[in-house]
């Protein structure tokens, strides 16, 4: 997707997960590699960012997964395929990371923080729910972003329609400016 960024046409982006930043960060399978989330950024393309999935790595068969991140929590989304719960420091770090690209920024962008969980996995009853953690990554971002106009903490669920509502409105806004400022591609 970077590449397609960098190098297409492309009015807007909106990027509802960032799971590859975790991946990058701490070992996971689904690495993108070190600029993940930044080339819409980094173009001045109006961004709206929404960190889904975040609060899991991707890594290969659960006896892998085990031997690589023991005493962790794991969904096993089938037989190549184990989900490792995030920690809350790793949380953290990723939001540094994201305010670090977001504070770069050459153009308007909007993060949009569910604070009612990041993925499917992270509802009351699943295996991933934490409702602290949302927070503690909200939290990280207000440290380190200098632009807090630009971050929402939303009460919803990602997958909640309230949710999706946000983000198309957030767009909305972002492509008010752009064509305001008369920055049209």
């Amino acid at each position: 997707m970077e590449e397609m960024i960098r190098g297409e046409e492309i009015e807007a982006v909106i990027d509802l997960s960032l799971n590859e930043i975790a991946n990058h960060l701490f070992e996971g399978d689904y690495d993108a590699g070190p600029n993940r989330g930044s080339a819409g950024l980094q173009r001045g393309i109006p961004t709206v960012l929404v960190p889904g999935n975040i609060d899991f790595l991707a890594t290969g068969p659960i006896k892998e997964a085990e031997k690589r991140f023991p005493g962790r929590i794991f969904h096993i989304h089938n037989a190549a395929i184990t989900a490792v719960r995030t920690e809350r420091i790793e949380l953290e770090a990723v939001a540094q990371v994201l305010a670090q690209r977001c504070n770069a920024a050459r153009g308007p962008f909007s993060i949009l923080v569910p604070l009612g969980g990041f993925s499917v996995f992270d509802h009351q009853g699943d295996p991933f729910h934490d409702p602290e953690g949302p927070e503690i990554f909200g939290k990280a971002l207000e440290t380190h972003l200098q632009s807090g106009e630009s971050l929402h903490l939303l009460p919803y669920h990602i997958n909640d329609p309230e949710f999706s509502e946000a983000v198309l409105r957030a767009l909305e806004q972002l492509l008010e400016i752009k064509f305001k400022q008369g920055k049209r591609r």
